[in-house]
């Protein structure tokens, strides 16, 4: 419904289509800063969804998403279960790099739990929003152009990873308490040749992407991927 406003475009929109990640964690210092193993860290993740199959619109990018951020990660002295533990805490903004009625962002802090023993890895990640001025009008281009967005995408995110044999399952959850409004996906990666692993997952609930936080879709995918999450 977000393309509407865009006549030709809207009617020529696929179901099927290609999407692609980009994650990268590159450390600001090359030595620990209060203890042993600690870091502050810059953050980019790029998630683009590619309307490859639709020929009667030449094939456009449907939607780009773009999520820089800053945190500071440590480990710290609890080892529950004899497994290793560390907190995180961070900065971080999210958009689509659109305008007027396409554009989607905001801005979070967040505090992040980090466990793992072995082959197993458990993260809780909870955040508040920063709030942003509202929209003086319909047009205005400095307002806030998804006020409800913590509604939809939930106020923490919950994700593990296990590890069996050459095999990897992984899970990631959000929820709104207040809304009971969020989304979970389940992923599966799998040997293929070389550094390359297949990867099967299933999506269902609101956000699988910016423009689309407050519409509930379920997806599946199959692909490719080149490292897990462990």
């Amino acid at each position: 419904d977000a393309y509407e406003s865009s006549e030709g475009f809207f009617d020529n929109l696929e179901d099927v289509e290609a999407m692609f990640q980009i994650s990268m964690k590159i450390p600001l210092f090359e030595n620990s800063l209060f203890v042993e193993g600690d870091g502050l860290f810059l953050g980019f993740t790029l998630q683009a969804w590619w309307q490859i199959y639709a020929d009667n619109i030449s094939k456009p990018f449907r939607e780009t998403n773009y999520q820089p951020e800053l945190f500071y990660l440590t480990p710290i002295g609890w080892h529950p279960f004899d497994g290793n533990t560390a907190l995180a805490f961070g900065i971080e903004h999210q958009s689509n790099g659109r305008s007027q009625f396409l554009s989607r962002s905001w801005n979070r802090v967040y505090m992040q739990i980090l466990f793992e023993k072995e082959n197993f890895g458990l993260s809780l990640r909870p955040w508040i929003r920063l709030s942003e001025d509202p929209k003086e009008f319909e047009f205005d281009p400095s307002g806030d152009d998804n006020p409800d967005i913590e509604d939809f995408m939930g106020n923490f995110e919950l994700g593990f990873a296990y590890k069996w044999h050459n095999f990897e399952f992984n899970f990631q959850g959000r929820q709104n308490f207040s809304t009971h409004n969020g989304s979970a996906e389940l992923g599966f990666t799998f040997p293929l040749f070389g550094r390359l692993r297949g990867y099967a997952t299933v999506f269902s609930g609101y956000g699988d992407s910016m423009i689309d936080y407050n519409y509930s879709q379920t997806r599946f995918g199959l692909g490719i991927v080149l490292t897990d999450i462990l």
